[in-house]
């Protein structure tokens, strides 16, 4: 028998400034994450910069956190509807998990051992498109981690990058088409920044490591798909943490935008299979603030595809395909 664990990066327990600063701590302490590996810098992480930083990202959770019953973060929130659909639809048993904060890898593995001792495999499904050392890596080896120091009688098997997998391509061409038409000046494709030291680490390992590459690789075919010009597209990065980070930045070039006679914009994310604070804040609020205010008139935010149907069912078909 087997059974599904979806995994995603994380969230905060709670929308108050000790559970933000608890997680800002363990994502930052996280030596893949910006590649800071001495206990100084898990010091700095943890007692300086996550203090320092949890007022600023709280003011940010407030915004987006959901105010309706359950009253928990949007990621977790969607996250919990697609394990709910995938084991209903597909009649698998299903947990969710998130590399920093709960419910843990360890307890998605407990929980479904729990709920089936009969599981010969789990599959375990890390949400991101593509690679990246401070989402996939950190992931993929804290749950090898985690199996590794348990008996667990199941065999583990675990989803690679899907970035040009059919399916994927698939479910985002008919989430676009949902949201959007073709009247638009431009397509903006908007994937989160990484540290220019890692993205050149990783491209030097190959296609399967190179995140501009894959990410580059999935907007291809999705214009493709949706039969538009490459030429009506332009691609940013965001949420960037320094400079030395891949550009061209988000925050600080999509106010140039109307300038260019590109008033009336389509945005999508789709390095983000679930909607959170980089694309429900970063994207839809603050970036549309700038490009409104710069002269801008639409501005159509295509949300992640969560827990759209057609998105449960092209996760059934990569798991079932790998």
């Amino acid at each position: 028998m087997r059974g599904v664990i979806l995994l995603n990066i994380g969230t905060p327990a709670k929308c108050s400034k000790n559970a933000v600063e608890i997680f800002i701590g363990d994502m930052l302490s996280d030596p893949l994450v910006l590649d800071r590996y001495h206990l100084v810098s898990k010091f700095l992480a943890r007692q300086v910069i996550a203090p320092l930083s949890a007022s600023k990202s709280l003011g940010k959770y407030s915004l987006v956190w959901r105010k309706k019953e359950p009253a928990i973060s949007p990621i977790l929130y969607y996250m919990q509807e697609m394990g709910s659909k995938l084991e209903k639809q597909k009649n698998v048993p299903v947990e969710v998990a998130m590399r920093y904060g709960s419910p843990s890898i360890e307890q998605a593995f407990n929980a479904l051992y729990e709920r089936h001792p009969q599981l010969t495999e789990v599959v375990v499904f890390p949400l991101y498109p593509h690679y990246a050392q401070s989402s996939t890596q950190t992931s993929v080896e804290e749950v090898a981690r985690v199996y590794n120091n348990n008996s667990y009688p199941f065999k583990l098997k675990i989803i690679g990058s899907f970035y040009n997998h059919p399916a994927f391509i698939e479910a985002l061409t008919t989430h676009v088409k949902k949201y959007s038409t073709t009247d638009f000046d431009r397509l903006i494709f908007s994937y989160h920044s990484l540290p220019v030291h890692q993205v050149k680490k990783a491209w030097r390992k190959g296609k399967e490591f190179d995140y501009v590459y894959q990410l580059k690789e999935t907007n291809q075919l999705l214009v493709k798909a949706l039969e538009i010009s490459p030429n009506k597209t332009t691609l940013f990065y965001s949420s960037q943490r320094g400079n030395n980070w891949l550009k061209p930045f988000l925050n600080t070039n999509i106010a140039d935008l109307p300038k260019l006679g590109w008033k009336n914009i389509a945005i999508i994310t789709p390095g983000f299979t679930v909607d959170n604070l980089e694309t429900l804040y970063d994207v839809d609020i603050e970036a549309r603030n700038l490009f409104m205010k710069a002269g801008g008139e639409t501005f159509t935010f295509i949300p992640s595809l969560n827990a759209e149907d057609y998105w449960i069912d092209g996760i059934w078909k990569i798991i079932s395909n790998s």
